[in-house]
């Protein structure tokens, strides 16, 4: 989560260490001054510019967390926002915006009464913040989990906008709840994309693993098939723990489990998983495995694979 920026340097003089009291990765410019820096010393080759009154190590160039702690110092009463924030967040986005993390620009947002942020490598933003709507995380003033995701409304598709929607709400460690998300999208009526945002809120659901987890129930409910649960634990008839599927049909004894690349490349994870499903379809579980192939352009067979296990289990279309 970085991008890379460029900046003069002084090639005819020493470069000399730097003050203690600097952090060296990256500093204000009046913070050096402050410290006794010379300002040749800072056009040395060493540091880059990527705004006025800000400096970073060269060989911390593309550092985006590092930036976004040095822009919200340098400018009063803003905080980082829109995609920056979402990379700083760890929310998964599509590559067009996942990308931009490298094309040079960090989004940063001020309340509407101050103005936007005018500055190199900055896009500024206006919005009605309240003081609950900023965190700090790793130091870095930005916008919260739930803000930024209405902030993303406008510029992601159904099915990303719900992967992003679910990480928020994740089994381990979730960053915010559907009531939180709620209030935001209820304040903020007239932002570009919150159509988008009202459409998408019921879709959400606490508890998913993984982007491709979140994609895989929106495909199943959209091809007309019932809903299923997500990450449910498993018991046997004794009460003892056997598995939580990513997605499940509990009445119809029906697991379906997304692979991962990470489970096909680690040889342990794949013993796991075998034995996993073993003990599932011992106690009469339907098992369905579905890879990265089948989302991407075999979900015709995946679909019907779904169907046919519900069928075999009695179910008999949207009224059963």
């Amino acid at each position: 989560m970085s991008f890379c920026v460029s900046g003069k340097h002084c090639p005819m003089r020493k470069i000399t260490p730097l003050p203690t009291d600097l952090d060296p990765q990256g500093f204000l410019v009046a913070d050096a001054y402050s410290s006794g820096v010379p300002r040749w010393r800072l056009q040395t080759k060493d540091l880059v510019t990527p705004s006025r009154g800000i400096r970073i190590a060269r060989s911390n160039e593309c550092d985006l967390e590092l930036l976004g702690r040095l822009h919200t110092a340098v400018t009063p009463r803003c905080a980082v926002s829109h995609v920056t924030a979402a990379l700083l967040w760890s929310m998964p986005l599509p590559v067009y915006l996942a990308d931009e993390g490298n094309g040079g620009v960090i989004h940063v947002t001020r309340r509407q009464e101050i103005g936007r942020v005018k500055r190199r490598g900055v896009i500024g933003h206006r919005a009605p913040l309240l003081a609950r709507d900023v965190r700090v995380l790793n130091g870095v003033q930005l916008t919260s989990p739930e803000w930024t995701w209405v902030d993303l409304a406008r510029h992601m598709g159904r099915s990303s906008l719900v992967a992003a929607g679910d990480s928020l709400l994740a089994r381990d460690s979730p960053l915010s709840s559907i009531e939180a998300i709620q209030e935001v999208v209820d304040r903020r009526p007239k932002v570009k994309g919150i159509r988008m945002a009202r459409e998408i809120l019921p879709l959400l659901r606490s508890g998913v693993d993984s982007p491709q987890e979140s994609r895989l129930r929106l495909k199943i409910v959209d091809a007309g098939l019932p809903e299923p649960a997500v990450t449910q634990p498993i018991l046997d008839d004794h009460g003892r723990y056997i598995s939580t599927p990513d997605l499940q049909y509990k009445g119809y004894k029906i697991a379906m489990e997304y692979e991962g690349d990470h489970h096909r490349s680690d040889p342990v994870q794949w013993g796991k998983d075998i034995e996993r499903d073993d003990r599932l379809r011992a106690l009469g579980w339907i098992v369905l495995r579905f890879t990265d192939v089948q989302m991407k352009g075999g979900w015709a067979n995946a679909e019907r694979k779904v169907r046919d296990a519900l069928t075999s289990r009695g179910w008999r279309g949207p009224s059963s």
